[in-house]
């Protein structure tokens, strides 16, 4: 695998997704926190644990295992820090909630940060854990959330990209190898629609988070690291016909107007997706990894369960690895040390990435977990997406912003599903051109005049 620091564009990967701006000062540097920090990330040296102490709340998007995180692992957690007090906190909603609560000083002690949180907020946010140049070598992929030197967050699990699958769907398909191009993706699904009683592909398209995931699959769609962070943004149209985001959405596309996809997508339910796919009555989803260990345990047929790449014309099968939501620190926390032992403790010493995400520590060096060898198998290179120069840091989100298309927003993919159904008169083409005009009327305005070409 290549291990290179990337931004990570996939955040909010978890549990329950139906559940994955304030304007205050910023922080003095030479906060408790960033004294912390230093000795907290150097190695993850508890010595010192039973010195600190506090009462801490953690908001966590995991509404389905928060009752665990409070009871065992909060237990091993105070095993080095016995005389801090946990309190977890589980958000519905979480990406739309936390940003209402970060009106407020009231979100937590620790939090995961919010998608599209521009670079130049953090400080009004969020506590810095240290500096970046001194820990980007301990830490993967913290220069996503950095900002003049500082870094805000760090990811609480490395996740890769694919389809989930039920195995046993494919076979009794008559699927004989897992498809690798889009054309051989979709004919697999019709032969899943005309030999079995499967959903061929389950969009979960109510809840909206799980429309949203698509928009991650950048570098599987192009095969190539360096895409995502600079091939893409320097593109003034990226989503023009021949473009990865017009390969991955027109797959979608292609699905709902097939009638490969639930008969009324409208009443699709999250938790209950779950237990269908590991029953087989899901042929696949597009999901992150991190939901692999959750299909796998909603039934009792966890081997039926597979990971799949994400169809691609391009030459290699590519896989990012991209963090997960990020820990970070309230400003306004009032036991900033507490809550910086705790993160670290998290990343440095325990399993909670491989356990409850079913990702990578962001820890260095990055260890393949076992359920995703078996993906690794199929030829695919899992590796992180090439970090783009330091003055395009923050451009995609501002202009994504700036353009209101939404790239993290289950908007513009209703409208393709809604579209591909017969709900709309638009046409595929149709949306990507309204995509693409106003993303290039945002990009002409705020990318650096050195990248137009």
């Amino acid at each position: 695998m290549a291990l290179v620091l990337a931004t990570g564009l996939l955040a909010g990967c978890g549990g329950n997704k139906d559940n994955n701006t304030a304007n205050e000062s910023p922080t003095n540097s030479s906060s408790p926190s960033a004294s912390a920090s230093s000795s907290a990330s150097a190695g993850g040296d508890n010595a010192g644990g039973k010195d600190i102490s506090g009462s801490i709340t953690v908001l966590t998007q995991r509404t389905d295992i928060v009752d665990t995180l409070q009871g065992e692992f909060t237990a091993e957690f105070n095993k080095a820090y016995p005389n801090i007090k946990v309190k977890w906190e589980a958000v519905q909603d979480y990406e739309n909630n936390i940003k209402v609560r970060m009106n407020t000083e009231d979100y937590g002690d620790v939090l995961l940060i919010p998608n599209n949180v521009e670079p130049k907020d953090y400080p009004n946010f969020f506590e810095p854990l240290g500096d970046y140049e001194a820990d980007k070598d301990k830490y993967s992929q913290i220069d996503a959330h950095r900002y003049e030197g500082k870094y805000y967050g760090i990811p609480m699990a490395i996740n890769t990209l694919g389809i989930v699958y039920n195995k046993k769907v494919f076979a009794d398909a008559g699927i004989a190898t897992v498809p690798k191009t889009p054309a051989e993706f979709i004919e697999a699904m019709r032969k899943i629609k005309d030999n079995t009683d499967a959903i061929p592909l389950y969009t979960n398209y109510k809840d909206d988070w799980t429309l949203s995931q698509w928009a991650d699959y950048l570098q599987p769609a192009s095969g190539d690291p360096n895409y995502p962070n600079i091939g893409f943004l320097e593109d003034p149209h990226p989503w023009q016909k021949g473009k990865p985001y017009y390969d991955i959405f027109k797959i979608m596309y292609d699905v709902a107007k097939e009638g490969l996809i639930e008969e009324d997508p409208t009443t699709t339910d999250w938790e209950s997706s779950k237990g269908m796919i590991n029953r087989g009555e899901i042929g696949t989803m597009v999901l992150g990894s991190w939901a692999i260990a959750q299909m796998q345990g909603a039934g009792d047929h966890p081997d039926d369960i597979g990971y799949m790449p994400f169809p691609t014309n391009a030459a290699k099968l590519s896989a990012p690895l991209s963090a997960d939501y990020n820990w970070a620190i309230n400003v306004h926390s009032k036991n900033k040390e507490a809550a910086n032992a705790f993160i670290h403790w998290v990343v440095d010493e325990s399993n909670y990435a491989d356990k409850y995400q079913g990702g990578f520590s962001a820890k260095l060096p990055l260890v393949v977990p076992e359920l995703l060898k078996g993906f690794q198998d199929l030829g695919v290179t899992m590796e992180v997406s090439t970090p783009g120069p330091d003055d395009l840091n923050g451009i995609n989100v501002a202009i994504d912003n700036d353009s209101e298309v939404g790239i993290h927003n289950p908007d513009f993919k209703k409208r393709i599903i809604e579209a591909a159904i017969g709900n709309s008169k638009e046409s595929y083409d149709d949306i990507m051109n309204d995509l693409d005009k106003r993303w290039n009327a945002s990009w002409e305005t705020l990318i650096p005049e050195k990248y137009k070409k």
